[in-house]
Parts: C-alpha cells; sequence; structure tokens
C-alpha cells in the first residue's frame, strides 16, 4: 500500500482544503498521512498557548482518523513558521519518516506568511529527503524517490491581490463531501477562533462555500483545486488524473511536459 502525505502548517488546512481528496484516495488504497508544521497556539480568544496546542493537536489527530489516517506533528509554533535550518530539518524528518508517493501541501501564495513558509518548507522537503547527506538532526533513512508534488487552492480561493490562482486541475468530491464536513468539525477550537478573529460565524459553511466556488469551474457541486509541481526532479505526469479518472478534471492550460523531456527528470 503506498502512501499520501498531506501537509499544512496548522492543524485544519489540510481538511479546509484537500479533505475530500484525501478520502478519494483512501478509497483507492491509499495509506494516509496528515501533517502539521505548527500547533495553532495563537489561535484561540481565551485559552493559554499550551492548551490550545494540546487541543488543536487532537482535533487534527481525530479529524486525520476520519479518513483511517495517521497525524505528524512538526513541533513548531504559530505565527513563528519560517524558511530556516530548524524548520527544514523538522520537515524533512517527516517527509522520511513517511516517504509518500504523493504529496499535496499549501501554495506558494497564500493570505498568510506561515502558509507561504510552510510552502516552500514541504517543496524543500519533497526533493531533498532524497539527499543521503542532508542531516535532518535525527537519524533517519533517505527516501527513494521523487513524489508527485501539488499544490492546493488558497485559502477563501484567491491570492493576496484577490485573484484566482492558475489551477491546473479540479477534483469532484461531491461524492465524499459529508465525510469532508465531519473532518473539518472535528477543529472545534478553530470554530471557536475564526468567530472571534474573523467574524465567521460557521468555519464549516465557509468551508463548503469555498468548495462549492471551486466545485463551478467543473459543473460540480464541490470540488477541491490543485496545481503541480512541474519542475525538474518530480514526475510530472498527472498522477491524480490517472487515479481518479474523471473526478480529476484537468484545465485546459495545464502545462504538459514533452516526452524528451521527461526521461531526464
Amino acid at each position: 500500500m503506498d502512501r499520501i502525505l498531506a501537509f499544512g502548517v496548522h492543524p485544519d488546512d489540510v481538511e479546509y482544503a484537500a479533505g475530500g481528496t484525501l478520502a478519494l484516495l483512501r478509497d483507492k488504497g491509499f495509506e494516509i498521512h496528515v501533517a502539521s508544521l505548527a500547533g495553532g497556539e495563537v489561535g484561540h480568544p481565551t485559552l493559554p498557548a499550551q492548551q490550545i496546542r494540546e487541543r488543536r493537536l487532537a482535533e487534527n489527530q481525530r479529524a486525520a482518523a476520519l479518513v483511517g489516517g495517521t497525524f505528524h506533528f512538526g513541533g513548531c509554533h504559530d505565527l513563528e513558521v519560517q524558511y530556516d535550518c530548524e524548520h527544514r530539518r523538522r520537515a524533512v524528518r517527516i517527509m522520511r519518516e513517511v516517504d509518500p508517493l504523493i504529496v499535496l501541501t499549501l501554495p506558494p501564495m497564500d493570505y498568510l506568511l506561515d502558509h507561504e513558509e510552510g510552502s516552500k518548507l514541504v517543496r524543500n522537503a519533497a526533493y531533498i529527503a532524497s539527499v543521503p547527506n542532508y542531516d535532518c538532526g535525527v537519524p533517519t533513512k533517505p527516501t527513494g524517490r521523487f513524489p508527485y508534488l501539488y499544490y492546493w487552492n488558497a485559502s477563501r480561493c484567491r491570492d493576496i491581490f484577490g485573484r484566482p490562482l492558475p489551477l491546473h486541475m479540479a477534483v469532484n468530491v461531491t461524492s465524499v463531501i459529508e465525510l469532508k464536513r465531519k473532518m473539518i468539525e472535528c477543529h472545534e477550537s478553530q470554530f471557536e477562533w475564526l468567530k472571534h478573529h474573523n467574524k465567521w460565524e460557521d468555519f464549516g459553511a465557509v468551508t463548503l462555500q469555498d468548495s462549492r466556488e471551486q466545485g463551478k469551474l467543473i459543473g460540480a457541486d464541490y470540488a477541491e483545486g490543485f496545481i503541480q509541481h512541474l519542475g525538474n526532479g518530480h514526475p510530472t505526469d498527472n498522477i491524480l488524473k490517472t487515479l481518479l479518472g474523471d473526478l480529476c478534471v484537468e484545465f485546459p492550460d495545464r502545462p504538459v511536459i514533452p516526452e524528451n523531456r521527461r526521461k531526464f527528470v
């Protein structure tokens, strides 16, 4: 059984953006792994940092369990994620521990710098986890491959300038939307925080609304959008399309890497 790693920064990132796709891949027989670099320590209006960290990590474990997933915590701190040596080591440890075939992660441009720095960290870890001489600070075995790497859509489906990201595809998650809803509802403390901080009465409703907006792109009730990393090293065929068939709808402007280039990648 091969492995999928959905790697976010905060305990609700994965479920909000890619929970439905994880459910579909679970149904295809894949082993699911969910990771969060930080513990969401600042995400509550009243609870102290250590208490909210414990609560949010427990919520993340429950959400991952709904798709039979294993949860991994990077040990980093909310609003302090940055692209430096210590954070790189922590990201690589998780990447080596899982050795995934497919990695889903945050987009390079999003509303919060924690997300953008996290995207760089996961992207880098996906590449350098296979480098034997890279020391991530603990005894680990290098991975033996470059994983397929995908970035999910930005929060509220737009970048910091209000523009849609250049998505390559969207996955129809209508058949598993109730499971996605249950996954996001595990994050009760995040509901409390976003009601206070963002003035959102119902984070679950926001999640479903954003999935509906992405569904309109492909004529589905609900969807999750992705951009595939097509840089040197990583596989460039669209394995999500291969695995999910008609549920993964590619957009016409998705780049295609010519065969005579793929063999050198």
